[in-house]
């Protein structure tokens, strides 16, 4: 039984891509393979999402305020005023570049050089690069996608097609995307989908709709937002509101969109939860609106609390999991218009929607534990 080993960001943030490497650890452990992961930060006590005893972490960064770890954090300090410690090995376009150093990536680098178990599995596009190029030729390497093919810029896309071909395999979220991996880089690319493992809660339904995730622009808030605008009055008519869980950049700037809207009764900014499942089981509708959405946790997370779905189309995600009028809504990419007159029906509507809501369940039940770790299990032993 194959030994493997996590290369990830932040196990102790909030997020969806943590959550579904949280999942995957635990249902590999529960399994009896030995399982590890290497946090590049650390600024709590214990992981975001449960993590199974067994699994050994091994934070890089520790941002926790405590005498051992003041030189991470003046280091890091220095580097955020300074050129001279700015990475030299990390992918110029990693989309959080100014989160690392030349201090941090050197720690980086020789984590993955000590890597001893059987596979070393990257989580994200710069990571999987810095994996193809230092981990020992006596492991395996494999590329876990997160973000589709598409959603990277066209230079990076270059440097992820040149670099690639040094992984022995790689994992995407979706079909969509194996095939546009395949078509560029000569491995294996295998499709191994986020699990859903989530107790299905069965609560009165409230007057909500949600919408949940990092509060970036490529997360497209503010288009749902900007489509509850024309329609505000309709929402205070049948008495809705639409409550947005998560933290991030555009925080600021969504809460400065639904003050010039007037929508401060309507929409709700609240932060990242440890709940969701709970909030999405009062809420009637789940909005994912997202720009660009490489699979959308919150999609599947959704349709197991019988929250009916809408999202846009032309994302890699969305496009795998919703078939339109049938287990959920797709509108048209972007389409504030859509989505407004697509919320407008589904509030007018005597609720609720039950083959909709039914075609949810039978969807999730493909994303079980059990289904994924057979996916995982494939490609392991491929």
């Amino acid at each position: 039984m194959k030994s493997i080993t996590f290369f990830m960001h932040n196990v102790y943030a909030m997020g969806g891509t943590v959550k579904s490497i949280s999942q995957t650890a635990n249902i590999l452990a529960e399994k009896g393979h030995h399982v590890e992961i290497i946090t590049i930060f650390k600024g709590a006590d214990s992981p975001y999402f449960d993590i199974h005893e067994s699994i050994k972490i091994e934070p890089l960064i520790n941002y926790q305020f405590h005498p051992l770890n003041i030189k991470d954090i003046i280091i890091n300090r220095i580097a955020k005023f300074t050129s001279f410690s700015r990475p030299k090995y990390i992918s110029q376009f990693e989309p959080g570049i100014n989160q690392f150093s030349h201090y941090i990536e050197k720690k980086m680098i020789k984590a993955i050089s000590n890597v001893s178990t059987d596979v070393i599995v990257g989580t994200r596009a710069s990571f999987n690069i810095l994996i193809a190029k230092y981990a020992s030729t006596q492991i395996e390497k494999v590329g876990m996608e997160h973000m589709n093919f598409d959603a990277h810029s066209e230079a990076y896309q270059q440097e992820i097609i040149k670099n690639y071909r040094d992984l022995d395999k790689i994992t995407t979220l979706t079909t969509i995307d194996k095939n546009k991996y395949q078509s560029h880089i000569d491995i294996p690319v295998f499709v191994v989908p986020n699990i859903i493992n989530e107790v299905r809660l069965h609560e009165p339904k409230e007057k909500i709709i949600c919408a949940a995730g990092r509060l970036e622009y490529e997360k497209g808030f503010d288009l749902l937002v900007e489509s509850i605008n024309p329609i505000q009055q309709t929402f205070r008519k049948f008495d809705y509101q639409v409550h947005i869980y998560g933290e991030g950049k555009e925080q600021a700037n969504l809460q400065q969109l639904i003050n010039q809207y007037n929508l401060s009764d309507i929409v709700k900014l609240y932060g990242p939860t440890q709940q969701l499942n709970e909030k999405l089981a009062v809420s009637e509708i789940t909005v994912v609106p997202s720009r660009n959405e490489g699979f959308g946790m919150v999609i599947l997370e959704a349709m197991n609390q019988s929250s009916i779905v809408v999202s846009f189309d032309g994302n890699a995600g969305p496009d795998s999991i919703i078939q339109n009028n049938i287990n959920g809504y797709l509108i048209e990419h972007e389409n504030v218009d859509a989505l407004s007159n697509q919320l407008r029906r589904l509030i007018n509507q005597e609720f609720k929607d039950d083959v909709v809501i039914q075609n949810g369940y039978k969807t999730v039940a493909s994303y079980a534990p059990k289904a994924i770790y057979k996916d995982f299990l494939t490609m392991l032993n491929a």
